[in-house]
């Protein structure tokens, strides 16, 4: 919506500065007027203005949408206003208002919000143009690429229908947009297929990603053409995101960048000073070749100079911490670091934490580089701080496969452990093992968040506080940690005493070593697994063997790291003994998603859910029927069994009883992001969403108010050739507010399941055994056995949470 005059005499300053692009200043003018007037209409007036200049600055959101709250409660107070305007403006904030909520990463309430203005505002084909166009990219930033694609489209033919050029060209390039983030995942989706030996499914992967890369290269050009057409930023815009997209998806630039130069600063030359101005200047520097390095300095200078001249200071930040990088990578440290702290001071102004943790992040390392390790510290320090302040926001706001997450937010917590292991001293250790750990955790939460990308880390970390400490006197917890040259490991006993044990083997050789245990614990014809099993327990057990003699724990714990996170460390061997034949063992995605409360053996109801059926592309599981015949028979409860078992009837029975052991013998497959992870009932896919809706049903129910004991998924598999799969079990516990899950790694169809899974009810029936010793004994059963004793069979299997 736009600004209006605020006087009724005479010009609004403010009107001025923010038609200028100087927003600080037009704010300012408007917010001492506010302060001075009584009267309602100037008072909705103002607030509206002001909430459109936050929206443009950018920088404070929440304030923005704070003025937007105001205007509302102003019109719906005023007797005057006619009902249906009423509600045609107010779908109208509401739209305002989504994207706001969408630049905070809450996308699925901008998209909530977005369908329910679309419905006031049918008909009005220029709001509805608007709405489309925002509900399309809050579809895209949760990864779902078909429905934004969709808004997009008919975004693009309101746009057409109503002869608006530049708004075609907006709808042009989102749709290119949507098409490229389908076209990566993918891309990666048949890598990770190919990996799996799932040609089928690469194959498909492979033909979604040529269409989408085609329809890039379509939409790019309608957009150049138009751009010619309708000049300014538009132009601009579309030559830029033609140059980015056409560099990632095409061998050659169709236009390459020196082509493009020339044009865009010739262009860029004619328009008024803008933000849009500032941020095509530091794109155009960032892509210069180091030969021309001298350019990217005056372009960045130019553009720090035009940040200043309309009172932008988030632009400004940017140009400068920019700037601060050019220098920094030729070595020039301390005009490196004194742009960077200006970058840094503007920022923090206006607690722009998006970009101010870049620019912390920035000092550390120059610090660093300096051997400065206490400043670097400190830097690091704040940079993680401002991550955390930003309440999973930005760690929400990419869901293009987390790339975003990979490359911009997970380095800054895993530089400054590296800084805190480095800086160890005798008489430190602690501390900064203790540091360590603690910045260890945050970057655990803050990878189930972005995996998931909302809320519920801190629901599940609502659960855990309500259930009590962690204490187990019995158990020890392994963290990994795996940083660029070397990996390290923390033992963390009973009492809270940390040791950490430096392991010289990191990064491609430790993944080619646990790819190749998976892959050969996968051919159950042959003892190849031995030799990468004693050699992963040589690197990651042999040096904590001393120390375990002494503890004696009969629980280890892992908080796996990387690519460690799919390795089934039971099959770990020492040359004579699998590690599960001397410990019970668990893996939890963070100890502060874990609670230890015990486990109730008098107050058990079980639900058994089980699929046989051949379901394309997913096989019959022909021993399913036996499983859940045996659990049955040892645990009771109520089973639904093929047809019966359904997304409906299962909505019902978790929302009309209590239950406190779920036992799904289905197909689970977890992929590389929430999109591609889900279980399989008989007529849909329980994906991540309708499990959402699940678990609603039972929250409104009330029978959420104690965490799920224990959720068995017997028939999964994770991605081995993605790290983060195995997320998406522990996610999946997570998000069922489960305080214990029992799942495999890969897919065993077969007799040896019904066994392990009989075995496993078999023990946690008997007094003081813990569901982690109950999982141990029946995998030490399978070792035991003749038909049963290769590890491919039993190793799968992993306790993940809560091991009491």
């Amino acid at each position: 919506m736009s600004v209006e005059d605020s006087r009724e005499t005479a010009i609004d300053p403010g009107l001025d500065y923010y038609q200028r692009g100087e927003y600080i200043q037009a704010i300012a003018v408007w917010e001492t007027a506010l302060e001075e007037t009584q009267n309602r209409e100037h008072q909705l007036i103002l607030h509206r203005n002001l909430a459109n200049a936050y929206q443009r600055l950018g920088s404070a959101p929440n304030v923005a949408l704070f003025h937007w709250d105001r205007v509302l409660e102003l019109m719906q107070a005023d007797p005057n206003f006619q009902s249906q305007e009423s509600s045609r403006v107010q779908a109208q904030i509401q739209v305002e208002q989504a994207q706001l909520y969408d630049a905070m990463g809450q996308h699925q309430r901008a998209i909530d919000l977005l369908e329910a203005a679309l419905i006031v505002l049918d008909g009005d084909r220029a709001s509805e143009l608007a709405a489309l166009g925002a509900l399309g990219n809050a579809y895209s930033a949760l990864g779902h690429y078909q429905d934004a694609i969709d808004a997009h489209e008919t975004s693009l033919s309101y746009a057409q229908a109503l002869e608006q050029p530049q708004a075609i060209a907006t709808a042009l390039n989102n749709l290119a947009n949507a098409h490229s983030f389908r076209a990566r995942r993918a891309q990666y989706q048949e890598q990770v297929a190919r990996l799996e030996g799932e040609d089928a499914e690469a194959e498909e992967a492979k033909a979604q990603f040529e269409d989408d890369r085609q329809a890039v290269d379509r939409l790019l050009n309608q957009s150049l053409s138009l751009g010619e057409q309708v000049g300014g930023f538009s132009q601009i815009r579309s030559l830029l995101n033609a140059h980015r997209l056409r560099q990632e998806f095409f061998s050659e630039p169709q236009d390459p960048l020196d082509g493009l130069q020339e044009r865009i600063e010739r262009l860029l030359s004619s328009l008024p000073a803008s933000r849009d101005k500032v941020f095509a200047l530091i794109y155009l520097a960032q892509e210069q070749p180091s030969s021309r390095n001298s350019h990217a300095q005056s372009l960045l200078e130019t553009a720090i100079e035009i940040s200043r001249s309309i009172g932008d200071p988030r632009a400004e930040s940017f140009a400068l911490g920019t700037l601060g990088e050019l220098y920094e990578q030729h070595q020039s440290y301390d005009i490196a670091l004194r742009l960077t702290q200006q970058a840094q001071f503007t920022a923090q102004e206006i607690s722009a934490f998006d970009s101010l943790y870049r620019w912390q992040r920035q000092a550390g390392r120059i610090y660093d580089a300096t051997n400065q390790p206490d400043l670097a510290l400190d830097q690091y320090r704040a940079a993680t701080q401002s991550l955390d302040n930003l309440r999973g926001d930005l760690i929400a706001t990419s869901r293009d496969l987390q790339f975003e997450f990979r490359d911009a937010v997970e380095p800054v917590y895993r530089e400054l452990i590296a800084l805190l292991l480095k800086s160890e001293t005798p008489g430190n250790t602690q501390a900064k093992l203790e540091e360590s750990l603690d910045v260890l955790e945050r970057l655990k939460l803050a990878e189930l968040r972005n995996f998931f990308g909302d809320d519920c880390v801190e629901i599940a970390q609502t659960v855990v506080q309500e259930n009590g400490e962690l204490t187990d006197a019995s158990a020890v917890i392994i963290y990994s940690i795996l940083l660029p040259d070397s990996t390290v490991l923390i033992l963390q006993q009973a009492d809270g005493a940390l040791t950490s044990y430096p392991v010289d083997h990191a990064g491609n050789e430790l993944k080619d070593e646990v790819d190749n245990f998976r892959d050969l614990l996968e051919k159950r014809g042959t003892n190849e697994y031995l030799r990468p099993a004693q050699t992963l327990y040589d690197w990651l057990i042999r040096p904590l063997e001393a120390k375990l003699d002494a503890i004696a724990p009969e629980t280890l714990v892992f908080i796996q790291d990387g690519v460690l996170r799919k390795t089934p460390v039971a099959a770990l061997y020492d040359g004579e003994n699998f590690l599960v034949e001397s410990y019970a063992l668990a893996t939890t995605p963070s100890l502060r998603l874990t609670t230890t409360g015990g486990f109730n053996r008098r107050q058990n109801s079980l639900l058994i859910a089980g699929l046989t059926v051949e379901i394309p592309p997913f096989s019959a599981l022909k021993n399913v029927e036996k499983e859940v015949q045996a659990v049955q028979n040892l645990m009771g409860g109520l089973t639904l069994m093929d047809a019966d078992f359904t997304v409906a009837n299962l909505e019902q029975e978790l929302t009309e009883r209590s239950y406190s052991i779920v036992h799904l013998a289905t197909h689970g497959k977890f992929g590389v992001d929430a999109n591609s992870t889900f279980l399989l009932a008989f007529d849909a896919r329980i994906t991540i969403e309708a499990m959402d809706q699940l678990l609603r049903s039972r929250r409104r129910s009330g029978n959420s108010r104690q965490p799920l004991e224990l959720l068995v998924l017997s028939a999964c598999q994770t991605a081995a050739g993605d790290n983060r799969s195995a997320l998406g079990i522990a996610g999946v516990a997570v998000r069922a507010g489960a305080k214990t899950a029992l799942a495999s790694l890969w897919f065993i169809n077969d007799e040896a399941t019904v066994s392990l899974i009989e075995n496993f009810y078999q023990e946690l029936q008997k007094p003081g055994v813990t569901k982690a010793q109950a999982l141990q004994a029946a995998q030490k059963n399978a070792i035991d056995s003749f038909a049963y004793n290769h590890p491919g069979v039993w190793s799968p299997f992993i306790l993940i949470g809560s091991w009491r």
